[in-house]
């Protein structure tokens, strides 16, 4: 069958009449660019504008027609609207001015990790302006995002989207948010759990020195890693044989320096008392490895690093469940899941244990505990019984 021939139609530029082909009815076009990338050009009330590149003509050709889309339904904005609320522009400004919901900066270290995933996996949308974001095309980035990055970075990322969104609505860009709420609760199929008392004491059993102290008071104490490495002399003391320990900061890595700084929040500044029965491994600790003055570090990482890593700490737990025949999936943050979930079941109300985790929402500490699924003797014995005298008996139907 022959090719039907498009239609030609004339025009006169800087007066000379050429010819070309007929456009059609749609909305702007996409053209491709000598890198390769494709971009679309469009007008808006007279005058031309264009998008920025695209990697892909479909991703192109898609944005064209959702140009298309709004000015059809009358909501396409003015150029200098959409330049306003382009992705890029709006999400770094969003890193810049959120706070949190005490009202707070956001801590170095988040501010760090939002700005890299805009950088990686969320750059993504840099070319859209906000209005174009909707759900399918985040379904698609975060299906792409799973496979490239993993299930873990992308629901990582789709909760700052998310954040990012939720800021536009409040700011009257979108009506809705349209980032899918199940897209924000990923799975790695990795699981991880507290160890349990007798795998603890095993792990124990094969540790030394401050790498055994370090476990019993993230165990029992509760402290995150950073914590404990930030840790000195003059913030642990004994009180009538007990060892009591004052979180008032915590160690990080960022940005490939070490920077001290307070605890993950301000519920984080807290004090932690340790079972008596703890006191003699630390004592011994302090009196053998620590220095006197009031500054020295309680941990020291063996290769002269400034602080010990919390991958450090994962490689010495690791080793000990290796040398005890553990092959479990424990890691060295589960120790503080370990404290929570056995204070919760030593009948620690969700106050007392959001005090002891250094938590600043009852939420945040329901995190920390493992479910067990059913209902143990212990928590039996607690129903109230009932006397002999005051149960009536259920009649029984009479059988002919």
């Amino acid at each position: 069958m022959a090719r039907r021939k498009q239609e030609m139609v004339e025009y006169t530029r800087d007066g000379v009449t050429r010819e070309r082909k007929k456009r059609t009815s749609t909305y702007g076009y996409v053209e491709t660019l000598p890198s390769g990338k494709f971009r679309v050009r469009y007008l808006i009330d007279g005058r031309r504008y264009s998008s920025a590149a695209f990697d892909d003509r479909r991703e192109a050709e898609r944005y064209r027609a959702a140009l298309e889309a709004e000015r059809r339904a009358g909501t396409l904005k003015p150029p200098a609207s959409i330049e306003a609320t382009n992705f890029k522009e709006y999400a770094h400004t969003w890193v810049e001015q959120h706070r949190t919901s005490k009202g707070k900066a956001l801590a170095p270290r988040t501010k760090a990790e939002n700005l890299r995933m805009l950088e990686h996996g969320l750059s993504y949308f840099d070319p859209y302006s906000l209005t174009l974001i909707d759900a399918p095309l985040i379904r698609k980035w975060h299906a792409k995002r799973c496979n490239d990055a993993g299930a873990t970075t992308a629901g990582n990322e789709a909760r700052v989207l998310k954040a990012i969104l939720q800021t536009a609505v409040n700011d009257g860009v979108l009506e809705k948010n349209p980032v899918p709420g199940e897209l924000t609760r990923s799975k790695t199929g990795k699981e991880h759990r507290a160890p349990t008392t007798g795998e603890l004491k095993r792990i124990l059993d094969h540790l030394e020195g401050q790498w055994r102290v370090a476990v019993l008071i993230a165990a029992f104490g509760g402290l995150r890693a950073g914590e404990l490495s930030a840790l000195e002399r003059r913030d642990i003391e004994v009180r009538n044989g007990r060892v009591v320990i004052h979180v008032t900061k915590q160690a990080q890595w960022l940005d490939g320096e070490w920077i001290v700084k307070p605890p993950k929040s301000v519920d984080g500044v807290r004090f932690v008392t340790l079972p008596e029965w703890i006191a003699p491994d630390v004592e011994t600790h302090l009196r053998r490895n620590v220095s006197q003055f009031p500054n020295c570090r309680v941990f020291v990482p063996s290769r002269g690093a400034k602080y010990v890593s919390t991958a450090t700490l994962g490689r010495v737990l690791h080793k000990a469940m290796a040398d005890a025949g553990i092959d479990a999936p424990i890691h060295w943050h589960d120790l503080r899941h370990y404290f929570g979930t056995e204070l919760a079941k030593n009948g620690v109300g969700i106050r007392e244990l959001q005090a002891a985790l250094g938590h600043g929402t009852p939420a945040a500490s329901l995190s920390y505990l493992e479910q067990e699924h059913g209902l143990t003797a212990a928590l039996a014995d607690r129903l109230p019984r009932l006397e002999d005298s005051s149960m009536v008996a259920f009649p029984r139907k009479e059988v002919a």
